[in-house]
């Protein structure tokens, strides 16, 4: 799958896209549906990396990869914590596959092309919002972790400030209003983030 996505021919480029979206809708859903009994972690996110980094800027395949990811790692975030009632208290140390797939979502934010970026800011806002207070606040930490060691200077800045809304709006709203609230901010980030691009042109 890595092979294909990375192959190019000029000549057939437009049909070559549309099999590689095809194909990568096929992919990520059966191996989400296979993954953590069958598909192996480090194939997954190698395909994932893959796609974004091949597939034209904006892609559906890709915000459907985006999607699906994060219902996944819901999934099992959910099922992690129905058997482990102290999953986010060890969760640093963690190897549970729902880390696993958060970790690659978090790499996504500095993979993804700027046209996929805000739905990904969107869906991770989305995402947090659902989560309890405890795990609200530890998945804010990992997300400061990665964002303060990166080196990425255009999209930094926008997720420092996107960051600080999403946890201003975890530690003062309910559940309901976090949720309206964090399309708001990924709104706004993506707004600042189009901002940024145009004054570095200028």
């Amino acid at each position: 799958m890595v092979s294909f996505l990375s192959s190019g021919n000029d000549t057939d480029q437009d049909d070559r896209t549309a099999l590689k979206e095809q194909l990568t809708f096929y992919y990520i859903k059966r191996s989400l549906e296979a993954y953590p009994g069958v598909t192996p972690f480090e194939g997954l996110a190698s395909g994932v990396a893959a796609l974004v980094r091949h597939l034209p800027a904006g892609s559906p395949a890709i915000l459907f990869c985006i999607h699906t990811l994060v219902i996944k790692a819901k999934d099992l975030c959910d099922t992690a914590k129905a058997q482990d009632k102290s999953l986010w208290r060890s969760w640093e140390g963690s190897t549970e596959p729902c880390k696993k797939v958060l970790d690659l979502l978090l790499r996504l934010i500095f993979l993804v092309d700027i046209q996929s970026f805000p739905y990904l800011l969107k869906e991770l806002a989305e995402f947090i919002t659902l989560l309890s207070k405890e795990g609200q606040d530890v998945l804010l930490d990992d997300m400061h972790a990665h964002v303060a060691e990166s080196d990425y200077v255009t999209r930094k800045p926008v997720l420092v400030s996107w960051l600080q809304s999403l946890s201003y709006i975890s530690s003062q709203s309910s559940r309901s209003e976090s949720q309206s609230k964090a399309r708001s901010v990924s709104s706004a980030a993506s707004k600042e983030l189009s901002m940024n691009r145009t004054m570095t042109r200028l």
